[in-house]
């Protein structure tokens, strides 16, 4: 059993552990803020600072989406298995780039069930936003994504080469309501 819980200070050092072992597994850095750099408390510092910014919808990336929140999938034992976002009202280049979530997984914590489990919260949270549909998006070649989406209950859409990676993206649609 997991929660989603927002970025603090309190999980500091228990992030830099899953961030360092992330890195160490050359693995993809999903969602967009396992990106930056994370070695100790001034960075981790950072990391809280563009969490708000993004949650303000003051980040860079506005021209995919309007704002993003930020959870940290951690289990009763306080340990991070995972770091999630939600993107809210998504802009055209986003709709047809990201999609609305993003989550990722600790290496160590993988094949477990969590993605899924992380998936079926921030659904949830989109609901809670007042979201009625959420766009799902992942390259061609991940093979979990769509089992994934499938459990939602979410319809595949169509393919398009992303513009942002010049990767083969799919898409799918979950409605809310």
């Amino acid at each position: 059993m997991i929660k989603l819980v927002e970025f603090s200070e309190g999980y500091e050092e228990e992030f830099i552990k899953m961030k360092s072992e992330w890195d160490e597994s050359g693995t993809s850095l999903v969602p967009d803020i396992m990106l930056f750099e994370c070695k100790n408390h001034d960075d981790y510092l950072k990391v809280l600072e563009e969490v708000e910014k993004q949650k303000e919808g003051t980040h860079e990336d506005t021209d995919w989406y309007e704002r993003a929140f930020y959870y940290l999938a951690v289990k009763e034992n306080g340990e991070i298995v995972g770091v999630c976002c939600v993107r809210y009202n998504l802009t055209e280049k986003g709709y047809y780039g990201w999609g609305n979530i993003a989550y990722g997984v600790r290496p160590s914590e993988r094949r477990k069930g969590y993605a899924t489990e992380i998936a079926k919260l921030l659904t949830r949270k989109c609901r809670e936003l007042g979201m009625n549909e959420v766009v799902l998006c992942h390259f061609a070649e991940n093979e979990i994504s769509p089992k994934i989406f499938k459990k939602l209950g979410a319809e595949f859409t169509n393919n398009f080469i992303s513009s942002y990676s010049q990767k083969e993206v799919k898409r799918y649609i979950l409605k809310l309501k």
